[in-house]
């Protein structure tokens, strides 16, 4: 075909046709312009659909990731939640009238999980720092959804302050109780281990603690930091983050 072409021209310009040369050359360029625009589409195209390929791939572990995020957050809200149900219980025994109702026993199962747990969610986060880290979020078409996962990073980073505070105060009030309380009254009565030796705090009665104004200042604020992390802003707000994300994932992959 090109051998042909070519000698087709150069018959044109041996008889001195040049208009129709120049005709045939400027035809000539359009077709091989309209060939490199083929090729270019055709390159487009099928990097388009390796980039979706590779978006596909990404939308599904993103929604198994967060998928074990929800059920994380779920866990933590529920955690939580009984926590502060012990802390408002707690806060009623600094009443002495309140408080002589309590049995030991009692007081040791109020004080454990408040002095034994910490405030805590940690969400798995590896395939969406791979894919921000990597410069790959670009490759999710849906804008809402990529603001949505660029997002959940900084609202992570914030939860972190929030729990760091809280951390501090339960670290404050374990050291007071430690000072002026009995640990091995509540291991003994939790039947967390059976300890044989003899104990210079057997004598302590936890119930004095709540004789303390600091103690209970201490206990107000981690009250406080509980109920704000179950809150919009944090436990909550995470939780309704997730959802959105998952409701956008699921919506994406049902449309490719």
């Amino acid at each position: 075909m090109i051998t042909l072409l070519r000698r087709f021209r150069q018959r044109l310009l041996s008889e001195n046709k040049f208009s129709k040369y120049l005709i045939y050359a400027i035809g000539e360029i359009i077709l091989v312009v309209i060939g490199i625009l083929i090729a270019l589409g055709i390159n487009n195209n099928n990097h388009f659909n390796e980039q979706r390929k590779v978006e596909q791939e990404y939308l599904t572990s993103l929604q198994s990731e967060f998928e074990t995020n929800l059920n994380k957050i779920n866990t933590a809200i529920q955690v939580n939640e009984q926590r502060i149900k012990t802390l408002e219980k707690m806060l009623t025994l600094f009443n002495k009238n309140v408080r002589d109702t309590i049995k030991p026993e009692t007081i040791s199962q109020l004080l454990g999980p408040i002095l034994g747990s910490d405030i805590q969610y940690t969400p798995t986060t590896g395939v969406l720092s791979d894919v921000i880290s990597s410069g790959k979020l670009n490759i999710i078409l849906n804008k809402n959804l990529r603001e949505d996962l660029a997002s959940f990073e900084s609202t992570i980073n914030h939860l972190s302050t929030q729990v760091n505070d809280a951390d501090f105060t339960q670290r404050n009030l374990t050291s007071l109780f430690f000072k002026n309380g009995s640990a091995r009254t509540i291991v003994t009565d939790l039947d967390m281990i059976d300890l044989q030796f003899q104990s210079i705090s057997s004598k302590t009665d936890n119930k004095d603690i709540f004789n303390s104004i600091e103690f209970e200042n201490y206990l107000v604020d981690y009250y406080l930091l509980a109920k704000a992390t179950n809150g919009p802003r944090l436990f909550s707000g995470i939780k309704s983050q997730i959802e959105t994300i998952l409701n956008e994932i699921e919506h994406e992959l049902e449309n490719k």
